[in-house]
């Protein structure tokens, strides 16, 4: 399969993902308008289910590469890190993608919210083993930040996932800068006032964005 035909295929199954739902979409509509036959999606991919997750790595692939790049150069400039800087390189890259004039990001945020709404527990699990490495690399370094066990602070992490998701779909281009800004300060106070003496708790599983 060339690379030209493969980012048909997963441009085409993106969108009807995110327009009817995994359940509703069929592979054969998805050849159909990809313009392939089944076999090349089989070929490639082997099942419907991989198909979903290989729509949902191409974004989060480039997505917490250009994360964990610009959390190194946090990392490069002290240690411990500052912690808005840390917190910039997980909040900015995901708002740029959200926000994207291309369309991609829209198309990203539906499939995201398909994911959600119809409660594909079976991808969650797949998508949060896959990127855990991120998300422990930057929970490790929001804890070098703060001098604070991960334990104080697990919940509140996961809460500023659940804030970013939401503002991920709020933000227009013109508004990356200062919603980021906005989110990072709202998310610094929280963490700092959290770990001088929140309850540890048990780190419930990652999201996905």
């Amino acid at each position: 399969m060339t690379d030209s035909t493969r980012q048909r295929i997963l441009d085409t199954a993106e969108r009807l993902f995110a327009d009817q739902g995994f359940h509703a979409t069929t592979l054969r509509q998805i050849t159909s308008e990809a313009g392939v036959n089944l076999a090349a999606v089989n070929y490639h991919h082997g099942s419907k289910d991989a198909l979903v997750l290989a729509v949902f790595q191409r974004r989060l692939d480039a997505l917490n590469s250009e994360r964990l790049a610009r959390l190194d150069q946090a990392l490069a400039v002290g240690d411990p890190p500052g912690l808005e800087q840390v917190l910039e390189a997980f909040i900015y890259p995901a708002l740029l993608l959200s926000s994207s004039s291309s369309g991609d990001g829209g198309r990203f945020m539906r499939l995201l919210m398909r994911a959600w709404s119809e409660n594909a527990t079976q991808l969650h699990g797949k998508i949060a083993r896959q990127y855990s490495h991120v998300m422990r690399a930057f929970a490790d370094a929001v804890c070098r930040a703060l001098d604070a066990r991960p334990a104080r602070l697990r919940q509140q992490l996961d809460f500023l996932i659940g804030a970013l998701t939401y503002t991920m779909a709020e933000t227009r281009a013109d508004q990356v800068e200062q919603t980021a800004d906005a989110l990072i300060r709202f998310a610094c106070a929280g963490l700092r006032e959290s770990a001088a003496g929140a309850p540890e708790l048990v780190l419930p599983e990652e999201k996905i964005a």
